[in-house]
């Protein structure tokens, strides 16, 4: 009898103590999940960076009034000539039938020298009116027969581009982008367009062009003036836009030459780390390679971190991260106000996580604490731009497939990298007179067809979500983020400060998971306020130093564990120097 009792209590004790375990192992792994859901550190990134507001436009084209050509007077034996037909050659840009109606007053009556001229000049008038610049038409030596004569339309062309001043871009560079919009035929709008549109790269300061007329009669030759901007950069950053299991206060230096040959190309390379990333680094490489900026871009990032939040602070949990991508964008519809673009990108992501050293996987789907996501993103955007508004548009179709040894999970419900989400990011900047106050209004929504794996899910929560709550707050397959942020300058342009506005915004998120139960909360918001400062000094050297803080009101409380810090308070901040 006391061997059976015993045999219970031994049993339940056994029991309990597995009970208890398995409760254990249950909160370290949600807790886990919480953490290490977003190992790329993307949460603590601006999703969409905002695109830029027109640049100042280049003075127009300096081009010399020239005076009408002179003509040798046709010879004829008789003061007047009669025209019946009067046929064009030569021309290519406009029809027999638009130059008809020009030449039109001229037929079916008998012409003196001076309406022959007159006629020749209407012609080249109508060409430099539609902004053929240096294109005109000729009368050549004829015999008239049958009333019918033959004027020749020279078009005009651009014989050759002076490219002076560059420092760092090649010429070569500059040279192939005007030449899209330099014909045959020159026309003078087109290439005050392309001119202007290569104004709005930030690596030129500043444009200038003239347009000369060459030896040969209907060419030119243009002269450009071009003021380019040292590429090479350093920024030193300094922010809490991080995850606080893994320290929310992150120190980054990043190194940056936007032209690093002289064609355009970018290389970037930063290091980052705070008390729990050990370390992050990322580097990039884009390299446009055609004239219609047909653009490669390489990318790695490797990401490193151990949680040294309490209570989880003793487990050693550990994270390691490696992706790297490979795209191709390609410009299709670009003018001052419009800009189209599509890119096909290819994507690796590897994480790996551990516990006290070991392999172990905090996550449905993740085998052995190792999970690979190889996927296919095609992205389409869109932008529009004038002085007053910017609106741009972002669409991501990623497709998961089975390739380089990624996660498959097949005949099960569990993530895998085979998957289909949809990201689409928009965001509308609006400046207005009144105050001068801008605004500006983002959206953002996730939707996937299954569970996904953590590199691909969604994070609500933090600086560039919905503020006043911390990094990750909710991290799941699915999301939609909404916010609209007003900002009116209280000093501008001073000597101290470039700007200093007084900013005021609304947040809102909501996530949920596929397939499995979605917790509470589901959605969050916030209100808050929060001030931007810039400013330039240009000793001993050209820097810029810049500084934000935001405080959030969460309008929904959520009970937070670990060690305080100013997340907890709803203030997010980022010091930045830009040295130049």
């Amino acid at each position: 009898m006391d061997s059976k009792k015993n045999t219970f209590w031994y049993g339940s004790i056994a029991l309990i103590c597995f009970g208890l375990l398995f409760i254990f192992f249950i909160c370290v792994s949600s807790y886990a999940q919480g953490v290490l859901r977003d190992p790329t550190g993307r949460s603590g990134e601006e999703p969409f960076p905002p695109p830029k507001e027109l640049a100042p436009l280049p003075p127009p084209i300096q081009i010399p009034v020239p005076k009408p050509p002179e003509e040798k007077v046709i010879p004829f034996h008789i003061p007047r000539v009669f025209v019946r037909e009067i046929k064009i050659t030569g021309n290519t840009v406009f029809s027999d039938e638009t130059l008809a109606e020009v030449t039109a007053p001229y037929v079916n009556r008998e012409l003196t020298d001076a309406e022959l001229e007159s006629l020749r000049l209407a012609l080249t008038i109508f060409y430099i009116n539609k902004g053929y610049i240096n294109s005109g038409a000729m009368i050549p030596d004829q015999t008239i027969i049958d009333g019918v004569m033959t004027i020749h339309i020279i078009e005009g062309k651009l014989t050759n581009i002076e490219v002076e001043g560059n420092q760092w871009f090649r010429s070569g560079y500059i040279q192939n982008r005007i030449r899209l919009s330099a014909g045959p035929p020159l026309n003078i709008y087109a290439l005050q367009d392309r001119l202007q549109l290569l104004q709005q790269d930030e690596r030129i300061q500043k444009l200038n062009a003239e347009l000369r007329p060459d030896i040969v009669r209907g060419e030119s030759v243009l002269k450009v003036q071009v003021q380019d901007e040292n590429p090479f950069k350093v920024f030193l950053e300094c922010n809490n836009y991080y995850d606080p299991s893994v320290g929310p206060v992150i120190g980054r230096i990043t190194l940056l030459d936007q032209n690093l040959t002289g064609f355009g190309d970018v290389l970037s390379f930063t290091y980052g780390q705070s008390s729990g990333i050990f370390p992050e680094i990322e580097t990039s490489y884009s390299l446009p390679f055609t004239a219609y900026d047909t653009t490669l871009i390489l990318h790695y990032r490797m990401f490193n971190f151990k949680v040294i939040e309490e209570p989880f602070k003793d487990l050693d949990i550990e994270s390691k991260a490696n992706i790297a991508s490979i795209t191709l964008r390609q410009p299709f519809y670009r003018t001052l106000n419009h800009d189209f673009a599509l890119a096909l990108m290819g994507e690796y992501l590897r994480n790996k996580t551990f516990l006290d050293g070991e392999p172990f996987s905090f996550y449905p789907g993740v085998k052995d604490g190792k999970s690979i996501i190889t996927a296919l993103r095609f992205i389409q955007e869109y932008a529009y731009r004038d002085l007053a508004q910017v609106f741009a548009i972002r669409s991501q179709l990623s497709f998961g497939i089975h390739a380089l040894g990624s996660t498959m999970n097949p005949g099960t419900d569990l993530p895998s990298s085979r998957f289909f989400a949809w990201l689409l990011q928009s965001q509308w900047v609006r400046r207005f007179k009144w105050l001068d106050l801008q605004t500006i209004a983002r959206m953002t929504l996730q939707l996937a067809n299954k569970p996904l794996l953590p590199l691909e899910q969604f994070s609500v929560g933090g600086r560039y979500s919905v503020r006043g709550y911390p990094e990750n707050t909710l991290v799941r397959d699915n999301g939609f983020i909404a916010s609209l942020e007003s900002r009116i300058p209280l000093i501008k342009n001073h000597f101290l400060a470039d700007f200093l506005e007084f900013c005021q915004f609304a947040d809102f998120g909501t996530a949920w998971y596929n397939q499995f139960h979605t917790p509470r909360p589901r959605t969050i918001g916030s209100v808050g306020l929060g001030l931007r400062w810039g400013a330039t000094f240009r000793y001993p050297i050209l820097w810029r130093p810049q500084f934000e803080i935001y405080w959030g009101f969460p309008l929904k409380h959520l009970d937070t564990t670990g060690e305080w810090n100013l997340q907890d308070s709803g203030v997010h901040f980022r010091f930045l120097i830009a040295a130049f």
